[in-house]
């Protein structure tokens, strides 16, 4: 599979996939509508890409001026691919990431390893398997809940799934949730409360669906 940036700094730098068909990365066009609703909110924030594989949405964050990036993947042929991926772009953007090599379903592992990076998360990536959220779609949405929690006020988690394992009514969270679909793709947008204080709105329009 082709993969490549495709947008900012590192717009159509081409990108290692992982053979086989245990790894799926975001479909380009399904990558570019998100990131298309990010916007320059993206600017300067704390990422984290849980179930990395190849590290193209964190990668895609870092193009776009992510402050940092933390990589969370298990398998030691992803994690191979993801770092050639981060040698591509050089050393200053390197710095920038932090590649953990642990299972992203242990959330207090998780989060512990998450202490490390000194700054709780603007901005998720969460990309389990497919087949692992339609067989227990209540232990990924709880998961999903419990990320949101350790997040900063005003963030967003994206959660992508096969669309029809998960609905709205799915996530028993107080924020704010949005479920955009492609094709079989659904991307559920759960937003953090916002701190009044800090001046940093979340995204907005937040309200269609995309098909392709």
């Amino acid at each position: 599979m082709s993969l490549k940036v495709i947008g900012g700094e590192f717009c159509g730098r081409n990108l290692q996939s992982v053979k086989g068909v245990g790894t799926r990365p975001l479909l380009g066009q399904v990558r570019e509508a998100l990131f298309n609703i990010l916007g320059p909110w993206i600017e300067g924030k704390e990422v984290w890409d849980l179930f990395a594989g190849t590290g193209v949405s964190g990668i895609e964050a870092l193009s776009r001026g992510a402050n940092r990036v933390m990589f969370v993947e298990k398998t030691n042929q992803a994690l191979c691919v993801l770092r050639e991926n981060l040698e591509l772009l050089g050393p200053e953007v390197k710095a920038r990431c932090h590649v953990f090599k642990t299972d992203a379903w242990q959330v207090r592992e998780l989060l512990a390893e998450g202490e490390t990076v000194e700054a709780r998360p603007d901005l998720v990536f969460f990309d389990p398997p497919y087949k692992a959220v339609t067989e227990d779609p209540t232990r990924a949405a709880y998961l999903a809940q419990q990320l949101v929690s350790r997040m900063a006020p005003g963030g967003i988690l994206c959660f992508h799934y096969l669309d029809g394992s998960l609905d709205r009514d799915d996530f028993d969270v107080v924020s704010d949730v949005e479920i955009r679909r492609w094709g079989k793709s659904a991307i559920a947008l759960i937003a953090v409360p916002s701190d009044a204080t800090d001046g940093d709105e979340t995204p907005t329009g937040l309200v269609e669906d995309t098909a392709y």
